[in-house]
């Protein structure tokens, strides 16, 4: 089986999440790209629907092996999850900077970066019963797993 995702954030490891945290911890004005859309996948998430699909994979009836795609339920822009990210660390004490929406333009990187890159769950969702999550729920556990429950470090 192959298995897509994308816009991956946990508490471990570089990624947008965390990222966005230390810049905030850092500077007191955040830049990011707001026409950009796409669905952040929690780890936890990926990992217990990585799972689900292996237990299953397992049985000697199983046929259905294929390309997959599992991501978050929500679409967002880069600057919504960053803001996001920030309301939800404000509540648990963690000192947050103003957000500035920009282009992609602004932001130059070396790969080009489509406009929209969500991704369909509705296969996984009929052959496993695996249904994405909402955004919100994996950003508050991630932050609580990194903050602590308002100890910001």
């Amino acid at each position: 089986m192959i298995l897509r995702t994308s816009w991956v954030y946990g508490p471990f490891g570089s990624n947008f999440l965390r990222t966005m945290l230390r810049l905030g911890a850092e500077r007191s004005e955040v830049g990011v790209v707001d026409d950009q859309l796409g669905c952040p996948t929690a780890t936890a998430d990926l990992a217990a629907a990585i799972l689900t699909m292996v237990e299953q994979a397992e049985h000697d009836y199983f046929a259905a092996w294929g390309t997959y795609h599992y991501a978050g339920l929500d679409s967002v822009t880069w600057y919504g999850f960053a803001a996001m990210i920030f309301a939800e660390a404000a509540k648990l004490g963690r000192k947050t900077p103003r957000l500035r929406a920009i282009a992609t333009a602004d932001y130059p990187t070396p790969a080009p970066r489509p406009a929209y890159s969500g991704l369909s769950t509705e296969k996984l969702s009929r052959q496993f019963g695996i249904a994405p999550k909402p955004l919100r729920e994996g950003v508050v556990a991630t932050l609580r797993r990194l903050l602590g429950e308002g100890d910001a470090p």
